[in-house]
Protein backbone atom coordinates (compact mmCIF):
# COMPACT_ATOMS: atom_id res chain seq x y z
CA UNK A 1 0.00 0.00 0.00
CA UNK A 2 1.09 3.19 -0.94
CA UNK A 3 1.03 6.12 1.12
CA UNK A 4 -0.76 9.08 -0.26
CA UNK A 5 0.66 12.98 -0.39
CA UNK A 6 -0.56 14.70 3.07
CA UNK A 7 -1.37 11.53 4.58
CA UNK A 8 -0.60 10.58 7.67
CA UNK A 9 -0.92 7.13 8.00
CA UNK A 10 -1.24 4.33 5.66
CA UNK A 11 -5.74 2.99 4.49
CA UNK A 12 -5.02 0.02 7.00
CA UNK A 13 -4.06 2.05 9.43
CA UNK A 14 -6.85 4.40 8.78
CA UNK A 15 -9.44 1.44 8.94
CA UNK A 16 -8.13 -0.23 12.53
CA UNK A 17 -8.36 3.66 13.84
CA UNK A 18 -11.58 3.93 12.76
CA UNK A 19 -12.86 0.80 13.73
CA UNK A 20 -11.07 1.71 17.76
CA UNK A 21 -12.74 4.71 17.28
CA UNK A 22 -16.48 3.71 16.44
CA UNK A 23 -16.04 0.82 18.81
CA UNK A 24 -14.78 3.20 21.60
CA UNK A 25 -18.04 5.53 20.62
CA UNK A 26 -20.68 2.30 20.70
CA UNK A 27 -18.89 0.67 24.13
CA UNK A 28 -17.90 3.48 26.34
CA UNK A 29 -14.35 1.56 26.05
CA UNK A 30 -11.71 0.60 23.44
CA UNK A 31 -12.13 -2.69 21.83
CA UNK A 32 -9.28 -5.80 23.43
CA UNK A 33 -6.80 -7.16 21.51
CA UNK A 34 -8.84 -10.19 20.70
CA UNK A 35 -11.83 -8.03 19.42
CA UNK A 36 -9.69 -6.30 16.57
CA UNK A 37 -8.49 -9.94 15.92
CA UNK A 38 -12.25 -11.30 15.05
CA UNK A 39 -12.72 -8.24 13.35
CA UNK A 40 -10.20 -7.73 10.93
CA UNK A 41 -9.78 -11.92 10.89
CA UNK A 42 -5.98 -11.20 11.81
CA UNK A 43 -3.43 -13.32 13.76
CA UNK A 44 -2.40 -11.69 17.10
CA UNK A 45 1.05 -10.58 16.02
CA UNK A 46 -0.93 -8.79 13.03
CA UNK A 47 -2.81 -6.61 16.03
CA UNK A 48 0.57 -4.85 16.84
CA UNK A 49 1.54 -4.47 13.21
Amino acid sequence: MSQKPGARFTEKRGHYLAFIHTYSYMFGQPPAEADIQRHFRVSPPSVHQ
